[in-house]
């Protein structure tokens, strides 16, 4: 993770989760880069196809802990695949294709059947495409239509589980979308009891404050 760093690319507060108090998680859009997303690097260099399933299924395995071991995907969701230049492109696609079939994944809007991704290639902070062979994500299905900011945070002021940790250790660690600053404005027009009793999210609160301070004044 100290090695991590932030990219620009087509994510969104996209998905309604049961599981989260119906609360709005991140998944991927087909358009230009809006948002920031963190890359991490694989903790080994993938040479081969064995070596990129098996970052696939540790990728997934996190996205997923309760999923039975060496999966890649569930009815939900699934890992895909970028693939940065030709090269890598020919000494792995075809194989990808065939694991990612076998391994149960399947097509959503952003992930072909070939387990491709079918989004932009990310920009680093200065808008130039990153120099990578691979870059492995998981995405999930998202809503029939886009769920405006202001629904996103009613969701979150709404819910008493603690959920409202996804959006604000996001916005802590720079995992942004361009949705965030109305999300927030919603969100402290009417803050919700968790407001008052988050000293942990004091670093999140500073930044959308300083950021719609910022935004006013312009």
């Amino acid at each position: 993770m100290e090695m991590s760093g932030l990219v620009r690319a087509p994510i969104y507060y996209g998905r309604k989760s049961v599981k989260r108090g119906g609360t709005f998680t991140m998944t991927f859009r087909q358009e230009e880069p809006s948002g920031f997303a963190r890359l991490v690097p694989c903790k080994r260099d993938v040479e081969s196809i064995d070596d990129l399933v098996e970052e696939a299924r540790a990728l997934w395995k996190a996205e997923a802990p309760d999923s039975k071991v060496g999966k890649i995907a569930a009815g939900w969701g699934s890992v895909g695949v970028l693939f940065g230049n030709a090269g890598a492109r020919e000494r792995l696609a075809s194989d990808w294709s065939e694991r990612f079939k076998g391994s149960g994944g399947k097509a959503l809007s952003v992930v072909t059947a070939d387990g491709e991704f079918d989004i932009p290639w990310p920009n680093d902070l200065d808008g130039k495409p990153i120099e990578l062979d691979i870059v492995l994500a998981t995405a999930t299905d998202p809503e029939t239509s886009q769920p405006a900011a202001e629904s996103v945070a009613e969701a979150w002021m709404k819910q008493a589980g603690g959920y409202e940790t996804y959006f604000l250790q996001n916005v802590r660690h720079g995992i942004r979308t361009g949705d965030d600053l109305a999300i927030w404005r919603h969100i402290a027009s009417n803050p919700p009891a968790w407001m008052n009793a988050a000293d942990s999210y004091a670093e999140a609160f500073d930044v959308l404050r300083k950021e719609a301070q910022q935004l006013a004044a312009s």
